[in-house]
């Protein structure tokens, strides 16, 4: 359980850099989250606004991110508009822990 509320708290980290929108103002601000679930839960309510009422801000997030566009294209092209947000939440999570693993590869020195 430590284990993942500390890998919890690097993701939030990562994805709070992604969302800054100027010097220190995320749209994701850091806070104390026991499990991915429920990180999850609250990064797609942010999302949902985004998608919402900010759209352009969007887009330029998940560049910055580097959602695969091949994921986000079939994702917007689908019907239903309503699991976009929690699919969206899966991707950033996902790209945030294979960018985690990646690092922690490098520093030990097997890449």
């Amino acid at each position: 359980m430590e284990e993942e509320k500390k890998q919890v708290a690097e993701i939030v980290k990562f994805v709070e850099k992604d969302f800054l929108i100027s010097d220190n103002n995320s749209l994701i601000p850091s806070t104390d989250l026991a499990s991915l679930e429920e990180f999850r839960k609250y990064l797609t309510e942010k999302l949902k606004f985004l998608l919402d009422e900010k759209f352009d801000t969007l887009v330029n997030i998940l560049y910055r991110i580097d959602i695969s566009e091949k994921k986000l294209s079939q994702l917007f092209s689908g019907n239903n508009r309503d699991s976009i947000p929690a699919s969206l939440a899966d991707m950033i999570i996902d790209r945030q822990l294979e960018k985690l693993r990646l690092r922690k590869l490098y520093k030990e020195g097997k890449l």
